[in-house]
């Protein structure tokens, strides 16, 4: 019996498609296609939807990608998404997130040390991935208070409910881990 994973070693790529996966490849600036992206080939109508969302959160705007990684690394391992953790953790050690921080958003799904900012915001993407009720005009004025503004808030509710979307996605098609993920995670 065929498997879903095996879809992305039988999946068939068309020109357009790989023209939709050399722009996943170059705007995450990764070595290869990740497996997320290739599972979708099967249906191309819903990877024009998919890669969008994802290029414009996490690539784009005033919040930076080394904090949408590490958000999404959190959020991840919050909801046992053992594909996106993975993804995403070899992200952030290419960008130079420190391991210490790596394994601390693995395990405790926030930091403990380092950027009060980066640990507030992180925090409260990690509580809307929990309970999307959990935002309050207290925690807007304590992310003013440090410095960030309307719009980057909102990027860091936007990265939050991606994540959550992302991680749905990939738990329900079993996606493989890449090996260049997992020898990225290898130190190789």
């Amino acid at each position: 019996m065929r498997t879903i994973s095996q879809v992305v070693d039988d999946g068939v790529a068309t020109p357009e498609i790989e023209e939709t996966f050399g722009k996943i490849k170059d705007a995450l600036n990764a070595p290869f296609t990740p497996n997320f992206f290739k599972v979708w080939a099967v249906s191309h109508e819903s990877l024009k939807g998919i890669w969008p969302v994802m290029n414009h959160i996490l690539t784009s705007g005033r919040v930076g990608r080394r904090l949408k990684e590490m958000i999404f690394v959190a959020i991840s391992s919050l909801k046992e998404c053992h594909y996106c953790e993975a993804a995403h953790h070899a992200f952030c050690l290419n960008i130079g997130i420190p391991k210490e921080q790596i394994e601390s958003l693995i395990q405790n799904h926030g930091i403990e040390s380092g950027d009060p900012k980066e640990k507030a915001a992180i925090d409260f993407a990690v509580r809307l991935a929990k309970n999307s009720h959990a935002s309050s005009e207290q925690d807007f004025q304590a992310l003013r208070g440090l410095g960030f503004d309307d719009e980057e808030i909102m990027e860091i509710i936007a990265m939050s409910g991606m994540a959550v979307f992302y991680n749905h996605l990939a738990n329900a098609t079993k996606i493989n881990i890449d090996s260049g993920f997992t020898k990225i995670l290898a130190g190789k």
